[in-house]
């Protein structure tokens, strides 16, 4: 460590006066209680050593400011240290934080300062990977359907319907991964979903109709139970079903059983939809909703996909008020439940008031 290094964290982690003080207020009460009696002090003294009537004052007042300066640079020095690292952060370094020594409700700022330093610092994080994946999704499509392009324009090859099936699979993926990454712009400005009434089971039949179409030989088991009305919007819970459970079939064996099973309550509808595929290791339940990221060698029938479906679901979920998750299957595969808030019950109407 550098001379002047070590400088500057004796110089930040010293001790202050009055840090253990846990209010401003005390600690004010304490710096002019303590101007008052170095005045009062130094006139008395100044009055038996018979100093000038001039001197005395300004003695006084001179030993008082010094006295004042002294305890209210401890109170300061976090607000100055806060200043300093706010424009730190205005410059994009987030690792700036502010000491926090102090008790009172400077010292709660500077908690409170850290804490969103800490958050901005995971926003630029989060931020950066997300442009660098999302770049490197649009990438692959766009460069492989080039060099097609190239190849018909240069003649190297002629456009068979080989040729034209895999541009087209090339386009289709970049418009796919295009719309997604629109559906996680709109869903992360936060606008909360219109407040209409969802009647979840319809909303599962229609969905699981729609997957055992686009999935011949699909083999899909639906059960509900309870009250299933929900509010919310219903086209982005037919996204967050669908999403799931065209998951549940692409990673599962084809034919095998894929359940869903939705239970109603007084405060929540619960929704589970499971598969018996490989499922998920446990250290990676944790990231599956995470942007592009997918666990390696999970699809048995072919994946895809950029990673960003259940991320998707995740927030269409929580704008809902609801929470989702995953967890293993028994005896295998992957189960995820949904959990969203229940449509209210209306007010009952009083009971008639008792005869006397």
């Amino acid at each position: 460590m550098s001379v002047r290094r070590a400088i500057t964290w004796i110089r930040v982690h010293r001790p202050r006066p009055l840090d253990r003080v846990g209010s401003i207020k005390t600690k004010w009460s304490i710096v002019i209680v303590a101007a008052v009696a170095v005045t009062a002090l130094m006139s008395q003294i100044g009055y038996y050593l018979s100093w000038p009537v001039w001197l005395r004052p300004l003695l006084a007042a001179s030993l008082a400011l010094a006295a004042v300066q002294v305890l209210a640079r401890g109170m300061t020095s976090p607000l100055r240290q806060m200043a300093a690292a706010a424009a730190a952060l205005r410059q994009g370094d987030y690792g700036r934080r502010v000491p926090v020594r102090a008790n009172d409700e400077v010292g709660q700022l500077a908690v409170a300062f850290n804490q969103m330093a800490a958050a901005l610092a995971e926003v630029d994080r989060v931020q950066k990977e997300f442009v660098a994946n999302a770049s490197h999704e649009l990438r692959t499509p766009v460069t492989a359907l080039r060099s097609h392009i190239e190849n018909l324009v240069d003649r190297v090859t002629d456009p068979t319907p080989e040729t034209l099936a895999t541009m087209l699979a090339q386009i289709e993926h970049l418009s796919t991964l295009v719309v997604q990454l629109l559906d996680l712009n709109r869903l992360d400005s936060g606008d909360p979903p219109p407040g209409e009434l969802v009647a979840l089971g319809v909303l599962l039949k229609q969905v699981v109709a729609e997957a055992e179409m686009l999935h011949p030989g699909a083999n899909i088991t639906l059960a509900t139970h309870g009250p299933l009305g929900v509010m919310g919007d219903e086209t982005r819970l037919h996204q967050l079903f669908t999403n799931l459970i065209g998951n549940a079939l692409r990673f599962a064996p084809l034919g095998s059983e894929v359940t869903v099973a939705a239970d109603g309550g007084d405060t929540e509808v619960t929704v589970h939809v499971a598969d018996l595929g490989p499922g998920i290791a446990p250290q990676h339940q944790a990231r599956v909703f995470e942007r592009f990221w997918q666990a390696d060698g999970t699809a048995l029938t072919g994946g895809g996909g950029a990673g960003l479906g259940l991320a998707i679901c995740k927030r269409i979920v929580e704008r809902h008020g609801g929470v989702i998750t995953i967890s293993s299957n028994r005896p295998r595969g992957a189960r995820v439940g949904v959990t969203l808030p229940a449509r209210p019950n209306r007010e009952r109407p009083a009971p008639p008031p008792e005869p006397a």
